[in-house]
């Protein structure tokens, strides 16, 4: 990320005075696919695995946020200024349908009937995902013709050139005051990119740990917003196309604004005793034939999954109550065959993968078979993969043990009921001649815990919520429906707007400061939601960033477009008559 943020902005000087665009996206893209490629390897370095996976990851963000910056350049070669709304959103329609494809097949590959182990599961995930990137992109280098350069810079050297660049970037930002429009637009596109892009990389988190969510409903959450995402983007570049893109960029914003403070009010219905006995985080249930009351838990996490060893924040819980629960067992299962010598050669074999199968894809593309060759593409990756996962381990099924504490545990357990609710679980024990349920003071059905929004929550829990049956699973739905209306819309108006207050002659060095922001911003925007959440709540938090958004809004309506646009066009025009000169 820091990377991208240095030396975006010189390397976009560079790509509008050199031809070199491609190359530079090209560069971009092999390293990007190429590490997320590599990421598949990780689970296969036990341990180490995490550390893998960070390195891959980092290098991979650089080839993609990397690329990003040069691929918008591209964007007014494509089309005509007033064209740019109509390019940009058909670009991001296609972006999230790509996306939702991708990310079905990935939900079959998790949850088909595959007697694959998880390890090739994620790596196959990795894999495909380069795959698809490496298809797709090949198709822009091949048909998308290299811009042209009015004013060519010589190559002379990797000093000169960085000389240049930055020297660039720095008399840029002096003379920032000529684009008066488009840094005052820049300047609404840090607040409101940030608050966006805030609140979509803390949802999960929001979820887990306030409402308490499965981590399938993240999935869900994701592929809702794509699929919602694909026409919402259509309907809001033809709504550009008739009431302007400023008008609706901050209708996109609007909406996704409203939606965040509905959000904050989210709250799981209350639990009601045994008819909601499977939404207790720990159930114990008497069987009649063992004569024990058997322990579930809420999503299968088991007992070790929702109470930390040694972590002070569940040292009530476990002085409490642990005592009477079922044995615990915190040990680490053995990583198998997963060490560095064989991370190091699932690296080597997914390279080759990746390459045979995408060289393949390619000679198919060369074809031009039109939807044969998509056909051919497809069946030659699935092909690939299926005898790849011969040489993978085969998923075994182990007997699930069952754990179960006696009638006088249970007794002992309801008693401890009444020794404290200082923690943030639930326990219920059904059946039997024991009977009992517990609900601590700081689990999220206790939605007043005295901060300072609480108020919002429960108001809107008892005022529609429970009214109408709407479980927490079903609100986080609803959530993927309207950020699909509006998330794919304001990025799309956002490029848009932004490409028709950029000099055609100065894309990649003003798209380079895009970028620039927008890694910055999202930065900034995490350490915020960070500093109101241990501060206040994560409620408080969310609010906050959506009071960020607004005051973008705020500054995007104050742009003027026509004045941007004329001023682009006079900069335009002097550095072509420049170019020609020379």
């Amino acid at each position: 990320m820091v990377f991208v943020v240095l030396t975006a902005p010189a390397l976009g000087v560079i790509a509008d005075r050199m031809p070199i665009k491609k190359k530079l996206l090209k560069w971009y893209t092999v390293a990007g696919i190429a590490f997320t490629a590599l990421m598949g390897a990780a689970p296969y370095f036990g341990s180490n695995g995490y550390i893998v996976l960070a390195v891959m990851f980092t290098i991979g963000t650089i080839g993609f946020t990397g690329g990003n910056v040069i691929y918008y350049s591209f964007m007014p070669y494509l089309g005509t200024r007033e064209d740019q709304d109509k390019v940009s959103t058909w670009g991001y329609m296609y972006g999230f349908m790509g996306g939702s494809m991708l990310l079905i097949f990935h939900l079959i590959i998790l949850m088909g009937p595959f007697n694959w182990d998880t390890n090739f599961k994620l790596a196959t995930i990795f894999v495909t995902s380069a795959l698809w990137w490496w298809g797709f992109g090949a198709l822009m280098f091949k048909w998308t013709p290299e811009p042209e350069i009015h004013s060519d810079m010589e190559w002379k050297g990797v000093m000169d050139a960085t000389k240049v660049a930055y020297g660039q970037v720095i008399k840029t930002a002096i003379e920032i005051r000529k684009f008066k429009v488009l840094a005052f637009f820049l300047i609404a596109y840090l607040l409101f990119y940030d608050g966006v892009n805030t609140i979509a990389s803390m949802a999960s988190a929001f979820g887990e740990s306030v409402l308490r969510l499965n981590p399938s409903m993240n999935i869900m959450l994701l592929l809702t917003v794509n699929v919602v995402a694909i026409p919402m983007t259509f309907v809001f570049g033809k709504l550009a196309e008739k009431k302007g893109t400023k008008f609706a960029l901050m209708l996109a914003l609007l909406i996704y604004c409203a939606v965040a403070v509905a959000a904050a009010g989210f709250a799981p219905l209350e639990l009601e005793g045994e008819e909601d006995a499977e939404r207790y985080d720990f159930q114990f249930e008497w069987n009649e034939d063992t004569g024990l009351y058997e322990m579930t838990t809420l999503y299968d996490r088991g007992y070790e999954g929702w109470i930390a060893e040694d972590s002070e924040g569940d040292a009530v819980f476990r002085d409490g109550f642990q005592e009477h629960f079922p044995e615990t067992d915190y040990s680490v299962e053995d990583a198998g065959a997963s060490t560095l010598g064989a991370g190091l050669i699932v690296c080597l074999f997914i390279l080759v993968v990746v390459v045979l199968l995408g060289g393949g894809v390619k000679w198919v593309q060369e074809k031009e078979m039109g939807l044969m060759g998509v056909f051919a593409a497809f069946l030659l990756v699935g092909v690939g993969i299926f005898g790849a996962s011969f040489l993978a381990d085969q998923a075994t099924v182990d007997e699930e043990e069952v754990k179960a504490i006696t009638e006088a545990d249970a007794l002992a357990l309801v008693a401890a009921f009444e020794s404290t609710d200082d923690h943030r679980f639930s326990i219920i024990v059904v059946g039997g001649n024991v009977s009992g349920s517990e609900v601590g003071a700081t689990h999220p059905t206790m939605v007043d815990q005295g901060g300072p929004v609480d108020w919002w929550a429960s108001t809107m829990r008892s005022m529609v919520w429970a009214p109408l049956g709407i479980s927490v699973s079903l609100q986080w739905i609803i959530l993927g429906l309207f950020v699909g209306c509006a998330m794919g819309s304001a990025g799309a108006q956002a490029r848009s707007m932004f490409s028709q207050l950029t000099p055609k002659t100065r894309t990649s060095e003003f798209f380079g400061f895009f970028g620039f922001l927008g890694k910055s911003a999202a930065m900034i925007g995490t350490a915020l939601y960070a500093i109101a959440s241990t501060t206040f709540d994560s409620r408080v938090a969310l609010l906050s960033i959506t009071v960020v958004i607004l005051a973008g809004t705020y500054l995007t309506s104050k742009v003027d477009i026509e004045e941007g646009i004329r001023v682009a066009q006079e900069e335009d025009a002097r550095n072509e008559a420049q170019g020609m000169e020379t």
